[in-house]
């Protein structure tokens, strides 16, 4: 049996060798192989997973499961490895699983981008969007505020700047919290707030936020309604033009048994459905009925609502997004693809009715009051940093703290973990499971 655990996350080298274990202890169901090499030159490894007695993959109706496309979200690699480890240790056990696995297949692919999840877990991590390689730009950044861990302590926080002219001051209600100013007011004591890190050729006023050299989102980058960088930044210079998403769109394209998939992402506890760019009005309404049935299910079974990403998921809304993965397998490959984003601190919290994306632009006080709540009696205050003062080498004298984003928001905390991934395997069991399968019966005479 594989001596993996659920409540952590894994670099590259104990992934391979967790699904090398699944593949030498259940050789008649779980085959292990390279769907391709990523820019750093990592294989990426897909686990095929069918009772291999009863018939070739290619010829069983099938169902893609993937995670970590982004680099920051390594939660859901932990989650196709414990949805992996369900099915085998409940084959002949469970009647559903093993029908399932008797008669269909998995196309497992724990980790996308292992390259930037690497960055990610480091002893010193970097945080990126998405792919390692430089873009649109082979060059390093001049000037400006180089986000990191400038004191040392293993979290990147906020900095908390006196400035007279500050839009934010100490919440009345709850000193650690920090509220918006009325613009009309003054007389009082004010703050900037900016991301903890070094200033880079400081002039002494002003202070913009460095951009990374590394600005590929492979998410834009699937062949559906492509943009160039002047219409949706990160998207590459063409589709499929990064290594990762040449390897999934190629694998994918090549089986055209697939019949749906779910790609995890983090966070936000939601089901995502396409259209990424457009009105449901645009949807054969078939196809937008069978989506809505399969959501409300997904609902069921995960707790998670069940949206569209054009009405309910947008960034802004002005804007959309194009070469997004779901909306390619929908519309390229006939595939009812989704997207789930794992984990929602506001739902923790007690947080029922928000907006996913509207939320961080604005929200009552209420719920910050709900949040600091829950970071001090579910994370031992270590969601929330109370603030601390701190010298910095360009700015003097600062404050830092506030939320740990990436402990509380990015991933779920690992001991939080297991418990939320443990509520997508029915989910995943019952959509493959709807899938047509074709059987060829010859008539006796």
């Amino acid at each position: 049996m594989p001596d993996i655990e659920f409540d952590r996350f894994y670099r590259y080298d104990d992934l391979t060798r967790h699904l090398r274990a699944f593949a030498d202890e259940y050789p008649g169901l779980v085959r292990v192989e390279s769907l391709g090499q990523s820019h750093e030159g990592r294989e990426i490894w897909l686990a095929v997973v069918t009772n291999a007695a009863t018939g070739p993959d290619v010829e069983k109706p099938a169902f893609w499961v993937d995670g970590n496309i982004h680099a920051t979200e390594v939660s859901p690699s932990t989650a196709c490895l414990y949805f992996l480890n369900y099915l085998v240790t409940r084959y002949r056990d469970d009647n559903a699983v093993t029908r399932a696995l008797d008669t269909r297949v998995y196309y497992i692919v724990p980790r996308v981008n292992p390259d930037g999840a690497e960055w990610a877990l480091a002893d010193r991590p970097r945080y990126i969007r998405s792919s390692t390689r430089p873009y649109p730009y082979d060059e390093e950044p001049i000037g400006g505020l180089v986000v990191e861990d400038i004191d040392g302590d293993g979290r990147m926080l906020t900095m908390r700047i006196p400035d007279a002219n500050g839009p934010w001051k100490v919440c009345p209600q709850e000193p650690r919290l920090l509220v918006r100013r009325d613009p009309t007011e003054f007389g009082g004591t004010y703050y900037r707030l900016l991301p903890e890190g070094k200033v880079d050729q400081y002039d002494g006023v002003t202070v913009a936020i460095q951009p990374k050299k590394e600005r590929l989102d492979l998410n834009r980058n699937f062949p559906e309604h492509w943009r160039q960088e002047h219409e949706q930044r990160g998207a590459g210079p063409y589709p499929t033009s990064e290594p990762e998403v040449r390897a999934m769109v190629a694998f994918i394209a090549a089986h055209p048994n697939i019949t749906g998939a779910v790609a995890f992402h983090t966070y936000s506890g939601v089901m995502l459905r396409p259209y990424d760019d457009r009105d449901d009005k645009e949807f054969p309404i078939e196809d937008l009925w069978t989506y809505q049935a399969i959501g409300r299910k997904g609902t069921e079974l995960t707790g998670y609502p069940a949206v569209s990403v054009f009405h309910d998921f947008r960034y802004h809304p002005k804007e959309i997004i194009t070469g997004g993965f779901d909306t390619w397998m929908y519309e390229q490959m006939g595939a009812f693809a989704w997207t789930i984003e794992v984990w929602s601190p506001q739902r923790q919290a007690g947080i029922e009715d928000y907006k996913f994306i509207d939320w961080y632009r604005e929200h009552p006080l209420a719920d910050d009051l709900k949040m600091l709540a829950w970071s001090d009696e579910a994370l031992d205050g270590k969601g929330y940093v109370d603030w601390y003062p701190y010298e910095h080498p360009q700015l003097g004298k600062v404050e830092l703290g506030g939320w740990d984003s990436v402990f509380a928001f990015r991933n779920p905390p690992a001991a939080f973990l297991e418990k939320e991934i443990a509520r997508f395997p029915e989910f995943l069991l019952w959509a493959l499971l709807i899938s047509p399968r074709l059987e060829l019966y010859e008539s006796g005479r």
